[in-house]
C-alpha cells in the first residue's frame, strides 16, 4: 500500500518592499527645506519678542518713576535701591529724583539682547545713566536729567527705533 503525500510548495516572494534611494533623497531634501524655513521663523520670532520686552521694560520703568514722584508728593519721602541694592529712604527731592542714580534702582530688569559676554560683565541691565551708548544701544535705557526738573528714559529697541518718555519731578 503505497500512499500518495501531495506536498504543495508555495513560491515565496523574496521581493521585500523598500524605498527607493530616490524617494529618500526626496524626503531629505524636504526636511532640509522645512528646517531652513523654521530657522528663519524663528529668528523673526525671537527678535520681535526682544523688542517686545524692552518696550515693556521701558514702559514698566516709566511707570514705576512717575508711582515714586506720586509717593514723594502724598509722603514728603521715597525708598528707592542704591548702588549695592540697599534700600535707602530719601527725604530731600533733589536727591531722591537724581535721575542717573535710578540705574541702580532699576538693576534687576536685565535687557533682552544681552549676550553671554555682558552677562559675565554684569553688563546685562537694560537701565543705564546718562546717553546713549557706552555698552552698546539696543535693548538699553538711558537715563538722564533734563533741565526743568525732568527724568527722561531713552530705550533703544533696536538700532532704528528710539523710544523716548519724560517725567516731571
Amino acid at each position: 500500500m503505497v500512499k500518495h503525500i501531495k506536498i504543495h510548495f508555495q513560491m515565496i516572494d523574496l521581493k521585500t518592499k523598500a524605498f527607493t534611494l530616490i524617494e529618500l533623497l526626496v524626503v531629505v531634501a524636504i526636511i532640509g527645506i522645512l528646517a531652513a524655513v523654521g530657522v528663519v521663523a524663528y529668528s523673526g520670532y525671537t527678535s520681535g519678542a526682544k523688542k517686545t520686552v524692552s518696550k515693556q521694560n521701558h514702559k514698566m520703568m516709566v511707570r514705576q518713576f512717575a508711582t515714586m514722584v506720586a509717593e514723594y508728593e502724598i509722603n514728603g519721602s521715597i525708598n528707592k535701591k542704591v548702588n549695592g541694592g540697599a534700600i535707602q529712604n530719601f527725604t530731600k527731592k533733589s536727591s531722591a529724583f537724581d535721575c542717573p542714580s535710578f540705574q541702580h534702582h532699576f538693576k534687576d530688569i536685565k535687557t533682552p539682547y544681552a549676550d553671554s559676554t555682558a552677562k559675565a560683565k554684569d553688563q546685562d541691565n537694560q537701565a543705564w545713566a546718562g546717553v546713549c551708548c557706552n555698552y552698546g544701544k539696543e535693548g538699553r535705557t538711558y537715563i538722564w536729567e533734563k533741565a526743568g526738573g525732568y527724568c527722561t528714559f531713552s530705550t533703544y529697541i533696536d538700532l532704528n527705533t528710539l523710544v523716548y518718555d519724560e517725567v516731571k519731578w
